[in-house]
């Protein structure tokens, strides 16, 4: 992981103003600090399992099955392009715009991470059960989206 020095100023303002505004020394704040991250953490994997549930609740156990075999296993480029293709040719895409924008994860043999993308970007959708789409940034880019962060057009 790369040092980031404003993120690092950032966090030693914030944890000065913590002190400062609670009166206590800067080693307690920068605990209170930490205790925060930590509980941010935790709040946030219990939501990821709660949505987990609920999406495996919703999916029928074929499509379950393989949003997971989607999950565990990493595609490379080629793959997913052959992927698109075939979706494409059998006519299960259809052109879709982003309702919310958002940071969406994406993954291919090329990249790794985060992507940012804006209400209203035009992209391609496969339907999953009504509940789930796979939509497609290019041929070797895409991602799972629910249903109703998005319009067909």
């Amino acid at each position: 992981m790369e040092a980031d020095p404003t993120k690092d100023l950032e966090i030693i303002a914030h944890v000065m103003t913590i002190a400062e505004t609670h009166q206590i020394s800067a080693s307690e704040a920068l605990n209170l600090y930490i205790n925060q991250l930590k509980l941010k953490s935790e709040q946030k994997k219990e939501k990821r399992a709660n949505l987990l549930e609920d999406l495996q609740s919703r999916l029928s156990p074929e499509n379950w099955e393989s949003v997971m075999k989607y999950v565990r296993h990493h595609p490379t480029n080629s793959e997913l392009e052959t992927a698109y293709n075939e979706a494409k040719q059998s006519g299960r895409l259809k052109p879709v715009k982003l309702l919310v924008g958002g940071t969406f994860y994406l993954r291919n043999s090329d990249f790794l991470g985060n992507k940012y993308l804006p209400a209203g970007t035009m992209l391609e959708a496969e339907i999953y059960d009504g509940i789930l789409c796979q939509v497609w940034l290019s041929p070797i880019e895409c991602e799972f989206i629910f249903i109703d962060e998005l319009e067909f057009v």
